[in-house]
C-alpha cells in the first residue's frame, strides 16, 4: 500500500504542481483574442505617440503667425526709419514736408526718392540748391517789360504789300 499510496500522492503532487504551472503561467489565448491584445496596444501606443500632436499643431500655428506677424512689423519699422531718415534730411535742407492741397504729396515725398542716407542727402542739396538759385533771381517773368505792336489785321497785310511792291506808305 506504501507503493501505491506513494503513487497516488505523486500523481496528485504533479497534477496539482501542472495546475500551479498552468495558473502562473496564465489563460491561454485563441489567435483573435491575441490579435485583439495587439491591436489595442497598438492602438495605445499609437495614441500616445501623437497624443501631443494637436498640441504640437497648435504650437506650430502660432509659430506661423508670430513670424509673419514679425515680418509685417520688420517691413514697418523700415518703412518708419526711411520716413524719419527723409524727414531729417528734409528738415536740414529746408525742404517742405508738408502735404499739398488735396492731399497731395510733400516736396520731400516728391523729390527725395533715395532708400539710403547719402543718395537722400545728395538729391536734398540739389533741389535746396536750385531753390537757392531761384530766390537770388527773384521772380522772373519772360518778356517782361517788352511791349508787342498790336494793330488792325489789314495794317501787317499791307506793310507786306509795300514791301513787296517796293512802294511807300
Amino acid at each position: 500500500m506504501t507503493d501505491a499510496t506513494t503513487t497516488d500522492t505523486t500523481a496528485e503532487t504533479a497534477n496539482e504542481s501542472g495546475e500551479q504551472k498552468q495558473q502562473e503561467q496564465g489563460k491561454t489565448f485563441t489567435q483573435a483574442e491575441v490579435d485583439t491584445i495587439i491591436r489595442d496596444r497598438l492602438k495605445q501606443q499609437e495614441r500616445t505617440k501623437f497624443g501631443d500632436y494637436n498640441e504640437l499643431r497648435t504650437k506650430a500655428e502660432g509659430a506661423q503667425s508670430l513670424e509673419e506677424r514679425l515680418g509685417t512689423l520688420e517691413t514697418e519699422l523700415s518703412q518708419t526709419r526711411a520716413d524719419a531718415l527723409r524727414t531729417r534730411i528734409a528738415a536740414k535742407f529746408g525742404i517742405s514736408t508738408e502735404k499739398g492741397p488735396k492731399d497731395e504729396p510733400s516736396d520731400a515725398d516728391l523729390f527725395l526718392t533715395g532708400s539710403d542716407e547719402s543718395t537722400l542727402t545728395a538729391q536734398a542739396q540739389r533741389l535746396a540748391g536750385r531753390q537757392a538759385e531761384s530766390k537770388k533771381q527773384g521772380n522772373v517773368a519772360p518778356k517782361e517789360g517788352a511791349t508787342t505792336r498790336t494793330g488792325d489785321d489789314n495794317s501787317d497785310a499791307r506793310e507786306f504789300v509795300s514791301n513787296l511792291f517796293g512802294g511807300s506808305d
